[in-house]
């Protein structure tokens, strides 16, 4: 009678074993049947944009252009600045340049450049700020004041590049008179 013990022990003992084996071998088989497959590569950099204002001031009108010097490419907006009294006097233009349709906080606007700028190149089109100064009323000097933002490159799930201006990762203030 013993012997005839045993042997159901040992059953039992078979089928917990292979109950529990059967519970592990279903989360393995799903670890196997969830899985992706990517190809080609993307060339990570974690060193941020470093960008420059280029700017010459001649016959009246200050000449700016951004110089991307960081590894990343990027994209770039400005802002230009001055004082109350002399913010209709200044036309500014430029090819390749779009103003945001919404002025910031203090009413002045931005100027985005509409392409990526390349890690190791200057935007090829400037941005022109033109001072009329036959409509001054005042002789005293004063100074416009040039904003430089730079954002990364970002993709969206189609591969399409586009800016988020809340990633500002590079700012330069420069002012001449």
């Amino acid at each position: 009678m013993k012997k005839h013990g045993n042997r159901k022990t040992l059953c039992l003992a078979a089928a917990a074993v292979c109950l529990a084996g059967s519970v592990a071998v279903g989360s393995a088989l799903a670890y196997f049947t969830t899985y992706a497959t990517a190809d080609g590569g993307a060339r990570v950099i974690l060193e941020p944009s470093q960008t420059e204002l280029e700017e010459e001031i001649y016959d009246k009108t200050k000449h700016i252009a951004v110089r991307n010097d960081g590894d990343a490419d990027c994209f770039v907006r400005v802002k230009v600045l001055t004082g109350e009294l002399y913010k209709d006097i200044l036309e500014i233009h430029g090819n390749g340049w779009t103003r945001d349709p919404e002025p910031d906080e203090d009413g002045f606007y931005y100027y985005t450049y509409k392409d990526i700028v390349p890690a190791g190149t200057v935007t090829p089109d400037e941005l022109t700020v033109e001072i009329k100064i036959s409509q001054l009323e005042s002789t005293d000097d004063f100074n416009v004041i040039v904003v430089q933002e730079s954002t990364p490159v970002l993709y969206d799930e189609n591969g399409n590049p586009y800016a988020d201006w809340s990633l500002v990762l590079d700012t330069v203030r420069n002012g001449n008179d």
